[in-house]
């Protein structure tokens, strides 16, 4: 075979990106969570745990589909509207961590245990999971009528609309249920578990929008008739049983995707009606269901999902479970017949779905059914992702390459010797016959030795620039010199010049996550080639010698080193930086330990000079990440000292340090004098700066990137103010003096996160910004009358993220609008509110109507 075919390399990407997003774009609930963890190196782990583990966060795959016990409770107080609300994600992930994961379970660690523990609620059938900590009984605290009456009254003072939560009161008595009835907002009693009739009688009564009963996990009939009576809507997500039918109706009747974590099982009736359901309907309690529930569950009007199902008794069954991705990990058997319908499930071809089956059931009938039709050769690739360890005999195993599939074997080290010989020979015949259908793709993501050339081979693709990448190779540990002396053969990119010469430029992304050595021989061979990127951030005791061939074979380079000693300080020197290549990059992201030495070392070692251009500063020096895996929050430098900031304020290029959780003012006042072309900083300590630290910062010379929060700095807002590139995406509030500064940018005004819009002058910039689009305010929670008025001036369509209007003043300024006005988040308003916002024929609203607040609310 030749070396040029193969290549295991990283994800096709060019520059770096800042943080690993969730799809959904609701991960902040989750990067909320490992904020919350107390020991750093567990914070540190998390950060890149959950870097790479995409949807799994909240869902039970890695592109989404039903959602695990985090995701569910996410799903309760967060939906899709609120995925540019990342104040509201983080309250969400606050609010959550305190209930159990499983109320059902006598020591069930909180949600936030697990993370604390260093765990990811991801799920459980890629890999085999640690045990659950075990958490001691929590004390209940006792709530009296007096603390409820106060609870309520207090939280209503806070705004016309909030949300009372109750974590660890496990019982109440019927006059404190009634007294919470009587809060109007969002009502979360997540830690009562035991539920008598009279306290269910007076909490029917509840004028909340919204009861969140987590930890009930069984109701008598009693009880269940009178929750069914309950005006709010209703939320049971701990069940493990549901009997009664009123309550299933009603429960069905929330405009949310509904998910039952721990129901274990349910009547034909009560499948019926949770069949019901418009959204998506999850029962991942369910395991052996028997066929009359099935036949139920069939008709189900929106999205089903049973991902811990045992058997599929019938084509109906079958063909209702292809309304979405398929999620069937604990399957114990699979009929050809049923197995024929799952490629044509809806999403399963792009990157949003798939299927997940257990490779067990993987007989030569059922890889077979895979196939696609000889008479329709153009069948579309689906992903397809088979657990576990088998056994998949080697007959089962040839038909499944001759399917379109995107073939994923993450729980397999390696193939035996017969199927890499198939792989082999049916590679062979591909090349040999270009006419057949594709092969299969094959990835082993859970392969810890890269030993197969003809399993390198099975992942490589071609980019549309003809630099060749596969899926990240994240569990190898050791790279064999065949293979090695394979990948350091693949020739290099020829790129054709205007005058028609050509140049050869590096290309290749060589990503090993889990790599924690690197044997002198196997780097001699991967480096008989110049690379675009070289990732190993877990490599850490590596000699400055082989940093040094590392670093000046590749553009951007991230190792895991957690300290770097004087001796190795210099060894990136030769560090190439290709304007034409985006630069060259060094990338340390679990960097915690530099010393002012050695800080000097580095800086001088890459320094090649700054070029001031009036309106921009550049540098061939490399750009520099140094600490917190590029930028998420709570892992990197805990402190930033005045010394090592004065050693590194005098580099040239881009400097960025990230995981900061404690900013000095004194190493703030050293880094004042920055020389570089641009300084990024990141971290809980810079999401909100001191006035002193504000100002000192408000005078390097270069760009300034900071993910502020909160701006009350008006020095800091006038640097902000005068670079011609915008920064501030984060940015929350804002203080008056920073407002008036800050509204003078000449440019591009991205300001999405608003919270608070209180200033005229903002206001006004908004309105006067000739940017396309309208005015979008996704976050917006508090806007004044007067500012109200000024943006219904503008000529642009306003999106604002309000939920709550209460003052019949702010809903005549937005209904006097001269565009459309988008409330897509309005959840409560008084009812004079809701007339005029009606009746204005500018106004749109969610289909869901919002909650009506008393009148003198206003």
């Amino acid at each position: 075979m030749r070396p040029s075919c193969i290549l295991l390399l990283g994800t096709l990407t060019i520059g770096i990106s800042p943080k690993a997003n969730a799809i959904c774009g609701l991960d902040d609930a989750a990067t909320e969570m490992v904020r919350l963890v107390n020991n750093p190196d567990v914070r540190a782990d998390l950060n890149q745990k959950l870097a790479g583990v995409g949807c799994t966060a909240c869902h039970l795959a890695p592109f989404g589909g039903p959602r695990n016990a985090f995701g569910t409770a996410v799903n309760t107080l967060l939906s899709l509207k609120d995925r540019e609300d990342s104040f509201r994600q983080r309250d969400a992930g606050r609010r959550i961590a305190s209930i159990p994961l499983d109320p059902s379970l006598p020591g069930s660690p909180t949600l936030g245990d697990l993370f604390q523990n260093g765990r990811l609620p991801v799920q459980p059938f890629t890999s085999d999971p640690d045990p659950l900590p075990h958490a001691p009984p929590a004390e209940s605290q006792n709530l009296t009528v007096e603390d409820a009456i106060r609870l309520v009254r207090e939280t209503h003072a806070k705004s016309p609309w909030e949300i009372l939560q109750l974590s660890r009161t496990h019982e109440l008595s019927p006059p404190a249920a009634a007294a919470l009835a009587e809060f109007r907002g969002e009502m979360l009693i997540l830690g009562l578990k035991n539920l008598t009739a009279d306290v269910a009688s007076a909490l029917s009564t509840a004028k909340a929008a919204t009861v969140w009963l987590h930890s009930v996990t069984s109701l008598s009939p009693e009880v269940a008739a009178s929750l069914a009576k309950m005006p709010p809507k209703l939320v049971l997500t701990g069940l493990t049983e549901l009997d009664s039918i009123p309550l299933a109706e009603k429960l069905v009747s929330s405009p949310r995707a509904l998910s039952f974590p721990y129901l274990k099982s349910i009547s034909p009736e009560i499948a019926a009606v949770l069949a019901g359901s418009t959204k998506s309907l999850t029962l991942a309690g369910l395991t052996s269901v028997p066929s009359d529930v099935q036949e139920k569950l069939a008709l189900t009007v929106g999205t089903l999902y049973l991902p811990n199902l045992a058997s599929i008794e019938s084509t109906p069954i079958a063909a209702k479970l292809t309304s979405g991705s398929v999620v069937l990990p604990k399957l114990e058997r699979l009929s050809a017949e049923h197995a024929a319908l799952l490629p044509g499930a809806k999403g399963v071809a792009s990157f949003f779905g798939g299927i997940i089956l257990p490779l067990a059931v993987i007989t030569p009938e059922v890889a077979a059914a895979f196939a696609p039709d000889p008479n329709a050769p153009t069948a579309p690739f689906f992903n397809l992702t088979l657990v576990g360890t088998g056994p998949v005999s080697d007959e089962a195993f040839k038909a499944l390459l001759k399917s379109r599939a995107n073939l994923i074997l993450p729980n397999l080290e390696t193939l035996s010797p017969t199927q890499k010989q198939i792989l082999s020979d049916a590679s062979t015949e591909q090349k040999s016959q270009p006419a057949l259908p594709a092969l299969a793709s094959l990835s082993l993501p859970g392969a810890k030795a890269l030993d197969s050339l003809i399993l390198a081979e099975k992942s490589v693709a071609s980019g549309s620039n003809g630099t060749l990448f596969a899926p990240v190779n994240r569990s190898v540990l050791s790279i064999s010199d065949e293979v090695a002396a394979a990948l350091g053969a693949l020739p290099d990119t020829v790129r054709k010049l205007s005058d028609g010469s050509e140049t050869i430029l590096p290309n290749g992304y060589l990503s090993f996550p889990s790599l924690t050595s690197l044997p002198p021989e196997t780097l001699r061979l991967l480096l008989r080639k110049r690379w675009l990127d070289i990732s190993l951030p877990s490599l850490d005791n590596i000699s400055p010698e082989t940093i040094r061939c590392l670093a000046r074979n590749t553009f951007r380079l991230t190792l895991g080193i957690t300290s770097l000693p004087e001796s190795s300080a210099d060894a990136f020197a030769q560090t190439p930086t290709d304007q034409s290549m985006g630069g060259g990059f060094i990338v340390l992201p679990r960097l915690r330990n530099l010393s002012p030495q050695a800080a000097r070392i580095l800086v001088d070692s890459l320094n090649r000079g700054v070029d001031d251009l009036g309106h921009t500063r550049t540098s061939k020096s490399p750009k520099l990440y140094l600490g917190g895996d590029l930028g998420s929050s709570g892992s990197g430098f805990q402190t930033l000292d005045p010394e090592v900031a004065t050693e590194l304020a005098r580099y040239h290029g881009f400097l960025s340090i990230n995981g900061l959780d404690d900013l000095p003012d004194a190493s703030a006042a050293a880094l004042s004098s920055f020389a570089g072309t641009a300084l990024s900083l990141s971290g809980p300590a810079v999401e909100k700066l001191s006035q002193p630290a504000a100002a000192y910062l408000s005078r390097i010379p270069g760009t300034l990137q900071l993910p502020l929060k909160d701006l009350d700095s008006g020095p800091l807002a006038e640097k902000f103010a005068q670079q011609n590139t915008w920064t501030l995406f984060a940015l929350e509030t804002i203080s008056t003096d920073a407002a008036i500064a800050l509204s003078r940018y000449k440019y591009f005004f991205g300001l999405r996160k608003l919270r608070i819009l209180d200033s005229p002058d903002l206001a006004r910039r908004y309105v006067s910004d000739e940017s396309s689009g309208g005015i979008t305010l996704p976050m917006l929670e508090s806007i004044t009358p007067e500012t109200a008025a000024i943006i219904a001036t503008s000529n642009k369509p306003l999106f604002l993220g309000l939920s709550v209007i209460d003052s019949t003043e702010i809903a005549s300024a937005l209904a006097k609008s001269r565009q459309s006005v988008e409330l897509p988040r309005l959840r409560a308003a008084t009812p004079e509110v809701m007339h005029i916002l009606t009746a204005s024929g500018k106004i749109k609203l969610s289909d869901e109507p919002p909650f009506l607040l008393s009148s003198h609310s206003n």
